[in-house]
């Protein structure tokens, strides 16, 4: 989530008016006047708080989905990313209905679970143990008490505007604060004290330099370094050429556990994730989102030595909805589907990404938009409206034209096409998107930044 969520108090709307002008959003509105009386923001998560108010969807077939007032979208935003496969896929469905008809959870060892780390293991051969956990935030939270029980240290550093969750130690380095080579901590939500935020140091993303140097000094301090291998929550901000081999031999040289957070990246990148894109050997990775293809679940997996620690008497992981088989017969089910025909749901994925891109890029070479399109395969891509001819960090993207972004997002709104209203989300695909799908988004883009130019 960027810091357009985090740091600043929304705007709703008091009076009815349509979300996007010339579409029918009342009954959206009219809901939400009753959930906020009801429910803080009237969602039950930040990344759904819109402005003017947030849309009620109600349906959702392949890559398409209806809003309460019969409003159809391409859907671009794909429930922030886990839905994978697109809606309601039919090999999911069969495999939820399946296990629902057979128990909705239970205490004890299931089956599927073993069966689907060991899918996870095959396809991911840079892991020995995995742990399932229900969220994201859960996961990058265990990873980050399981490194600091195998080093015996406390800190951990982290980067400018990567997103790890919600809990204490992530929730900070989301605002600008303090010099570029050396931001400040400051917490990005009410609540997180400060002796937690002591343990956290912040620093530039795709700066080998400031890392190596703070290492330096620290390395007796630092349990972990965690990093998305894409920045994801600021748009979409890839690596500098050989920096995240560069973080790992930094880390595998002083004794810090290298935490690679795929909640984003895992599975959509291909089966291996950024792991396998980018040829690395993390200590602890973290999966969440199109794992189970829109079901709640996650895991934290790595290697043995530090895995084999996470026992009673030594680190605690819990959860009473852990490894619920419902989610888990989802994920095998996706991964299953994934991996199937020669990896042909990669393949048409892939292609997928790259006509969007080459699409967006001509859309913006044509309207001579003062904008970029930055993209990292599957795993999504953003729109900029920016003079910048690449967004390299944090602190660049804070440089864009926000305003210009929401009005973009409207044009597309009112043209049937679903993109997130914030300039820090991105655009997902799914393996349910056609080429159809995708000439519709460029025709829609390309007007849209006429209109907005």
């Amino acid at each position: 989530m960027g810091e357009e969520t985090l740091g600043k108090e929304v705007k709703f709307a008091q009076e009815y008016i349509e979300y996007c002008p010339g579409v029918n959003t009342r009954k959206s509105w009219e809901l939400f006047q009753e959930a906020k009386e009801l429910i803080p923001g009237g969602v039950s998560s930040h990344a759904r708080v819109w402005s003017p108010y947030p849309i009620c969807f109600v349906r959702g077939e392949g890559s398409k989905i209806w809003d309460i007032d019969g409003n159809c979208f391409i859907d671009y935003i794909l429930a922030m990313g886990p839905d994978l496969l697109g809606h309601c896929h039919t090999v999911q469905v069969e495999a939820i209905t399946k296990m629902v008809k057979q128990v909705s959870h239970f205490v004890g060892s299931n089956e599927l679970e073993v069966a689907l780390a060991k899918k996870i293991k095959e396809i991911c051969p840079h892991i020995d143990m995995i742990r399932f956990s229900c969220s994201g935030s859960e996961a990058t939270y265990h990873a980050m008490r399981i490194a600091r029980a195998y080093t015996g240290k406390d800190k951990v550093i982290k980067f400018e505007g990567g997103y790890h969750g919600h809990h204490d130690y992530a929730c900070c380095g989301m605002s600008i604060a303090g010099p570029p080579h050396a931001p400040y901590v400051v917490p990005s939500s009410w609540g997180v004290p400060q002796d937690t935020l002591k343990t956290m140091i912040v620093l530039p993303w795709n700066d080998l330099t400031v890392l190596e140097k703070t290492i330096k000094r620290k390395a007796n301090e630092i349990a972990a370094v965690i990093t998305e291998p894409v920045l994801m929550n600021i748009g979409c901000v890839p690596p500098e050429e050989g920096y995240l081999k560069g973080v790992q031999e930094l880390c595998a040289e002083n004794d810090i556990v290298f935490i690679l957070d795929e909640v984003i990246t895992g599975f959509r990148l291909g089966p291996g994730g950024a792991a396998e894109y980018f040829n690395l050997k993390p200590d602890l990775v973290t999966y969440a989102k199109a794992l189970s293809s829109g079901y709640p679940l996650s895991a934290v997996a790595g290697k043995k030595e530090l895995m084999e620690n996470v026992l009673p008497g030594r680190v605690i992981h819990a959860g009473t909805l852990n490894a619920n088989p419902v989610a888990v017969a989802s994920a095998l089910a996706t991964l299953n589907y994934l991996t199937a025909d020669g990896g042909a749901a990669y393949k048409h994925l892939n292609k997928i990404a790259n006509m969007l891109k080459e699409g967006l890029e001509e859309a913006i070479e044509k309207t001579k938009s003062k904008a970029i399109y930055q993209s990292f395969g599957a795993a999504g891509g953003q729109v900029y409206f920016t003079e910048l001819k690449k967004i390299r960090n944090f602190r660049e993207a804070q440089r864009v034209n926000i305003a210009k972004y929401k009005e973009y997002h409207l044009e597309l709104f009112k043209r049937g096409i679903l993109v997130h209203p914030s300039q820090h989300e991105h655009i997902f695909i799914s393996t349910a998107h056609t080429e159809e799908d995708v000439e519709k988004a460029i025709s829609a883009a390309t007007e849209a930044m006429r209109n907005i130019s």
